[in-house]
């Protein structure tokens, strides 16, 4: 007779669900300083290295190594989301757990709660289960752990899925585990920028955006229009929401920030401490240019202040007078009075003159359109980028302060 003196089990509150005959899943949610417990080991790719044999072959067959970068972004994403004085709610998918043999499940009664009940655990190291999905959040909590702030993973459970065998099928292999990595990691869709934009409050850029288009100076005017590449003809709004967030991007870090949503700056002018400062500063500089331009002109969609150039180097514009120049508000207000007074229209014969664009032809008599004083009216053409700098560098001379901002022409040259 065999007398069980060691039980290396442990019961896990689950409910249970299939995937076909081959697999079978547990639900269930742990706190991240449980994950190790789960997992009998620590899944970091740090730690590799000092894994067993076997296990350590798994991961490196399985996972891909957690970079610095995904590391620190899940760290941040928990500080600022799940953390105090969060400025959007945060939460995590769950995470994967594959075992390569059946595990025992309890349900609780009949007929009900059948699906409903304990996954006996076998939490002995010959036991091999591995993290197969959630990698890199597992390692972002586990790091905030290790850097000091570990009161932070007690505001959070993670919720986890646990993939074993049926009972009485064979073990899964390694190859059955990859596949179901790459169902998880690449049998997706990625949505479109501007979904993906219409629904992201984390980013701070876009929730910066997303409270100036409830400011009048552009609720009242159109409003925002989510989810689109750009305007329609026959669309009412004043912006797309993808530009609106570009625009705010300049306006609180300048010209590189801008252009790329990859860059990023050692000291963001916005923070969580001074969003609020900087939505009202930027809600100004917006609202005083239309009181000044009046609704109409304001409004006007075939301005260039309203094409996507503008837009872009509107908000640049905000970045210079508030950061780079530093302008007290009486300052601020007159370079903001010399924006409202440029001619806007697409017959200003500046445009064509700084080559910003080309005039347009008329598609039946094959020459320029013209108004009644004779002046070509003008088509944006090239590069977009390019054409913001253009403006630019125009609304900067129009507004006096060209000259004083040349320490910086170098670096926006290269942005452009």
């Amino acid at each position: 007779m065999v007398i069980d003196i060691l039980n290396l089990k442990t019961p896990v509150p689950c409910i249970q669900g299939t995937f076909g005959s081959r697999l079978v899943t547990y639900t269930t949610q742990a706190s991240p300083k449980q994950i190790m417990n789960l997992l009998g080991h620590d899944p970091r790719s740090k730690n590799w290295k000092r894994l067993p044999d076997d296990l350590r072959q798994i991961y490196e067959y399985l996972q891909r190594k957690t970079d610095k970068n995904r590391r620190e972004s899940v760290a941040a994403y928990i500080e600022e989301r799940l953390g105090p004085d969060s400025i959007a709610v945060g939460a995590f998918p769950a995470i994967s757990i594959a075992f390569q043999q059946p595990i025992e499940f309890k349900p609780y009664g009949q007929p009900i709660q059948s699906a409903v009940g304990d996954l006996m655990v076998d939490i002995s190291p010959s036991a091999i289960r591995v993290l197969i999905d959630g990698l890199g959040r597992v390692t972002g909590a586990l790091d905030v752990a290790e850097e000091g702030n570990e009161s932070l993973l007690d505001r959070f459970q993670f919720p986890i899925t646990i993939y074993a065998p049926s009972p009485g099928t064979k073990a899964l292999s390694w190859k059955e585990m990859g596949q179901l990595f790459h169902d998880f990691n690449f049998r997706v869709q990625p949505v479109s920028k501007q979904l993906a934009i219409a629904l992201d409050t984390s980013d701070i850029y876009i929730a910066l955006a997303g409270k100036l288009a409830e400011c009048p100076v552009i609720a009242n005017n159109g409003g925002v229009a989510e989810r689109s590449a750009s305007l329609g003809s026959k669309s009412t709004n004043l912006v797309v929401q993808t530009l609106l967030v570009r625009t705010v991007r300049g306006a609180c870090e300048g010209r590189k920030f801008q252009e790329s949503d990859m860059a990023s700056v050692d000291e963001p002018n916005l923070t969580k401490d001074t969003f609020n400062g900087l939505l009202s500063s930027v809600d100004t500089f917006f609202s005083r240019l239309a009181n000044k331009m009046g609704v109409d002109r304001f409004t006007d969609r075939q301005s260039l202040h309203l094409t996507s150039p503008g837009w872009q180097a509107l908000g640049v514009l905000h970045h210079d007078i508030v950061f780079k120049l530093k302008l007290d508000a009486v300052e601020q207000s007159k370079v903001i009075d010399r924006i409202a007074a440029i001619d806007w229209s697409r017959f200003n014969p500046d445009w064509l003159s700084f080559g910003i664009g080309h005039p347009e032809i008329d598609k039946k008599t094959g020459s320029p359109i013209v108004d009644s004083s004779g002046r070509q009216k003008v088509a944006l053409t090239g590069a977009g980028r390019t054409n913001t700098q253009k403006l630019l560098d125009y609304m900067r001379e129009k507004a006096s302060i060209a000259d004083r901002l040349k320490p910086y022409s170098l670096e926006e040259a290269e942005a452009a």
